[in-house]
């Protein structure tokens, strides 16, 4: 049986406590309204160090994103092509010839790069070009039969009238929109590359992200190879597909163990090419994320630490008459939390409207394939806003890493200021 006395004594403790509960809360919502200018500091520390990981990581995708898109569009990890080290000015009679500085790759040698190791699917494509008297036009020479990577994909997907080629077909082409429009052409018409006419059978639209496709005229690739003068089988481009993409780099190293001096496009290369902010943004963007996120929760430790300090003589008076060290923290740790959790959401608003404002940066250019020559080839391309998104990730990462940051800084803040003796906090000034 529990001693009237002792239910006594845990009744007043739990009334002091609640008492002591409602006083802390009444406490911090009016130092909050009373201390406007330090708690705009902390915020606003906050804040910063929230809106740094939200817009840099967020730039630093979309930077990656704009690499990976021109492979994305044909379904490709790497494209690998060849060069042969010929000089453009050796090669410059009109007619039809491989783009400069590229040779082919043999059937042997596409058969060896499907049978390496991590490889999924290998489609090679034959791009070539035209010298006529007024224009160059580039022809892709595709393998009809392989819809689900490289070109083919393209004539399966971006179709926008007629149809694509047949595996059996022969003597047909398919017209870039943007081409066929220039030359006022439609399906039904013929058009000529080299010496032989093909029927125009199709229009499509080069999207942005199928550049690393992009040719004025698409022939089956037993066509390409005839009017280039090459054997069956030969093509100068490959496309890979790779089982898991993260081993692109160890897939694409053995790869060229095998075939030789090759050149190889992997997202990884196409960020190389995309200048010093794209290569920084791209590699470093997390990293200089967190280094930000750190810098503003040091503003707001220092924040916190004057806001603590000012009130060392309320520390003591809160102490004197009953409040215990665990409370005063408590209080503190209270009014941080409500400070970081603010600051979080000023700078989270505030990173998803700069993760906006980057959006409108252009995309860089980058060269997925064979240089082209001046022509029709890029006439659809447009340009475009770098793809920034805000992921979910950065948003948790900036709201985890403010609000506890900001609250372990006023806790300790508040330990150190409450291990004085409550007479020696009355005595500062």
């Amino acid at each position: 049986m529990t001693p009237a006395g002792g239910a006594g004594t845990r009744e007043r403790a739990g009334a002091g406590g609640s008492a002591r509960a409602i006083g802390m809360r009444t406490y911090v919502r009016s130092q909050l309204r009373h201390r406007g200018r330090r708690a705009f500091a902390v915020v606003g520390a906050v804040a910063l160090g929230a809106a740094l990981i939200v817009a840099l990581t967020s730039l630093g995708a979309g930077f990656r994103e704009a690499a990976r898109a021109p492979l994305a569009g044909v379904a490709a990890d790497v494209i690998l092509t060849r060069p042969d080290g010929a000089a453009p000015s050796q090669q410059t009679a009109r007619g039809v010839r491989l783009p400069f500085g590229l040779s082919t790759f043999s059937p042997a040698d596409v058969a060896e790069v499907r049978s390496v190791g991590g490889v999924s699917v290998a489609v090679g494509s034959l791009q070539i070009w035209d010298f006529g008297p007024r224009s160059t036009i580039t022809v892709a020479g595709v393998d009809p039969s392989q819809r689900e990577v490289g070109p083919g994909r393209v004539l399966a997907r971006d179709l926008v009238k007629g149809r694509a080629f047949t595996a059996r077909e022969r003597g047909v082409a398919v017209l870039d929109q943007h081409y066929a429009a220039f030359y006022d052409m439609k399906v039904g018409d013929r058009v000529k590359v080299g010496p032989r006419e093909f029927a125009v059978v199709g229009i499509l639209e080069v999207r942005d992200s199928s550049q690393a496709a992009a040719a004025n005229i698409y022939v089956p690739l037993a066509d390409a190879q005839q009017v280039a003068g090459l054997k069956a089988g030969e093509v100068n481009q490959v496309h890979v597909q790779v089982g898991n993409s993260s081993d692109t780099e160890e897939v694409t190293g053995r790869i060229t163990d095998r075939l030789g001096t090759v050149s190889a496009i992997t997202p990884d290369s196409l960020v190389q090419i995309m200048g010093a902010v794209g290569r920084i943004s791209a590699r470093f963007s997390t990293i200089a994320a967190l280094v930000g996120a750190v810098g503003g929760l040091l503003l707001s430790w220092t924040a916190l630490r004057g806001l603590v300090a000012e009130r060392i003589r309320e520390i003591g008076v809160l102490m004197a008459v009953g409040w215990r060290r665990r409370d005063v923290v408590r209080a503190f740790g209270l009014e941080a939390l409500v400070l970081g959790l603010t600051g979080a959401a000023v700078g989270i608003v505030v990173g998803i409207g700069l993760a906006g404002l980057l959006s409108y940066l252009p995309t860089p250019e980058i060269v997925t394939g064979p240089p082209g020559a001046e022509g029709h080839a890029a006439a659809g391309a447009e340009d475009t806003g770098l793809p920034v998104s805000v992921g979910l990730t950065a948003l948790l990462t900036a709201a985890l890493t403010s609000v506890v940051g900001a609250t372990a800084a006023g806790v300790l803040a508040a330990r150190r200021a409450t291990a004085l003796k409550p007479a020696l906090n009355l005595m500062s000034s």
